[in-house]
């Protein structure tokens, strides 16, 4: 009974826990750099990452672009993301980015250089 009880209460700690993992990338120089959220590299190599619980990526003209949450590409080449951190974004059967919570247009207002 105590190990079910146990069980169940680290199951739940597990549901309802909000892990943002980080991500790394190998730059240029071959030093691995590392960010809060999803990272991505621009045209020109240089590294950018997401806010904690965020996504990195690069448009159509080779910025990377972030967003609070995960991002996808429409059919239109635009990424949009989530506006909730850790919120998954995906392109539908028609070309549109359906998102946790809403869409927005990523931003490079929301990278940081990697560190």
């Amino acid at each position: 009974m105590m190990s079910r009880l146990v069980a169940g209460c680290f199951l739940l700690l597990m549901l309802c826990a909000n892990v943002h993992a980080g991500d790394c990338l190998t730059d240029q120089s071959g030093k691995m750099v590392c960010g809060a959220g999803q990272c991505a590299a621009d045209q020109y190599g240089k590294i950018f990452c997401a806010k904690a619980g965020g996504g990195a990526m690069r448009n159509q003209y080779g910025e990377v672009m972030c967003g609070v949450g995960f991002c996808a590409v429409d059919d239109n080449g635009q990424v949009k993301c989530s506006t909730q951190a850790g919120g998954g974004a995906a392109t539908d059967s028609n070309g549109k980015v359906k998102c946790l919570g809403s869409c927005q247009d990523a931003s490079p207002r929301f990278c940081e250089a990697a560190r």
